[in-house]
């Protein structure tokens, strides 16, 4: 079976999963939380929605490494807190959202689900999660490398045009049609204004406007050094929630390769030995 087909083997497993937890979710009143009264899995399952979407910016906004890290956060979070939402508050609804602690009152005692429920509750969410991971690890990567080769492209790019302006006094035309070359580089539409609006006004005779501008563009690769060290960061985190995830699923695996699901199990262990090779790599 090739990948594609162990892809739709996973989702055919993750929506069954998926329709098991709503009846309990639903029946019980376990929500999302901070102003979404949808079922819990609801909110994970917009990532398998997305990932099975024709839509490339629905796949790009909700499948961003970020928020599958956050994903898998919360997915390990629910399987400790099985009554718990996961959202703090109605108003915040961004993926750094903390996970707040389950207190009394969260889960109405008349409707409580009892303790075989929690356990049903428990595996099911570690069995999605197991599969989760997996499946979306390639598109956590794609988003990850995708988006750091753009940066640091960026700041190259910035950089260069720092360089000209740092070395150059822009008294021939020859100079300033490399800024301008340069400038057309930039993937960033507002930075483009800013610098052909500049040159065009003729601020590159001025060197206090200069000075000005380049310490503007330095300000600009300080934010974008940020931004890659965040993504950096929240495909570490991705990794390491995923490892966690698959050491406490292992018996489950064993059990689908007993009832003839093997092609799920060799997907996992393979996403799973890919993430191993990564964080081997980056010397974690």
């Amino acid at each position: 079976m090739n990948q594609h087909s162990a892809q739709e083997a996973i989702i055919t497993l993750l929506n069954r999963i998926y329709a098991d937890v709503v009846g309990i979710e639903e029946r019980f009143g376990l929500i999302v939380g901070g102003g979404d009264i949808r079922p819990r899995i609801d909110y994970f399952h917009d990532a398998i929605r997305a990932f099975t979407s024709p839509d490339a910016k629905i796949r790009e906004t909700r499948l961003s490494v970020e928020m599958l890290a956050y994903d898998l956060r919360c997915l390990r979070y629910i399987q400790q807190m099985p009554l718990a939402p996961f959202r703090k508050d109605g108003e915040n609804l961004a993926p750094t959202t903390a996970v707040v602690n389950a207190g009394e009152g969260l889960v109405a005692a008349a409707n409580r689900p009892d303790r075989e429920t929690r356990l049903r509750l428990v595996e099911l969410y570690q069995n999605y999660a197991v599969m989760f991971a997996a499946l979306l690890k390639p598109a956590a990567d794609s988003d990850y490398l995708a988006r750091t080769e753009a940066l640091d492209e960026d700041v190259k790019d910035i950089l260069a045009i720092i360089h000209q302006f740092e070395t150059h006094l822009f008294e021939t035309m020859a100079d300033i049609n490399i800024i301008a070359h340069r400038t057309q580089q930039l993937e960033e539409a507002e930075l483009r204004f800013i610098l052909t609006t500049f040159l065009h006004q003729q601020k590159h005779k001025n060197k206090d406007d200069v000075q000005k501008l380049i310490a503007h563009l330095k300000e600009h690769i300080r934010k974008k050094d940020k931004k890659i060290k965040d993504v950096d960061k929240a495909h570490g985190d991705f990794a390491m929630a995923q490892l966690g995830i698959f050491e406490e699923s292992k018996d489950m695996l064993k059990k689908l390769a007993a009832q003839g699901m093997n092609v799920v199990g060799k997907f996992v262990e393979n996403a799973i030995s890919d993430t191993r090779r990564q964080m081997g790599g980056k010397g974690m």
